[in-house]
């Protein structure tokens, strides 16, 4: 994948036949869906499940059923399960996009506060103390 997102939306608007972008564009899609991205984040980790589970303040079974795809996950969940992958913003935009979900809205403080925290490194502990300081409830409820 080498295009830009934007790049292939103009490409679309402007090509005379569907057929030839998407002959010509074939190697700039992304067929993952959340849950093989889910667990190929996972491997990638190498962090154990466990951990994860702590660092994400869910439950073990809940993590499981995510990646066994009999559940499927709210934002927040999926946000929380960001903070404990220790994803980046736009590997975590990546993932809401995945499970079907809005991206960070600057226009939202909530979103506007996640996505901070993501841009600064922080872990889920952190974030739920600057979620509170603006009068939000925390993510680990």
């Amino acid at each position: 994948m080498s295009k830009k997102t934007d790049e292939l939306g103009f490409e679309l608007e402007n090509f005379q036949s569907i057929h030839s972008y998407m002959e010509s564009n074939e190697a700039e899609f992304d067929d993952k869906n959340f849950y093989s991205f889910l667990s190929a984040i996972i491997a990638d980790s190498n962090k154990p499940k466990t951990r994860i589970v702590a660092d994400s303040c869910i439950s073990e079974p809940y993590l499981y059923d995510l990646l066994r795809g009999t559940k499927r996950p709210t934002r927040n969940i999926v946000i929380k399960l960001a903070f404990g992958l220790g994803l980046t913003l736009e590997t975590t935009e990546r993932f809401l996009m995945l499970a079907g979900y809005r991206n960070f809205y600057a226009r939202h403080k909530r979103d506007s506060l996640l996505k901070y925290a993501f841009m600064n490194n922080m872990n889920i502990s952190e974030a739920d103390n600057l979620l509170v300081e603006y009068g939000f409830s925390i993510m680990t409820e």
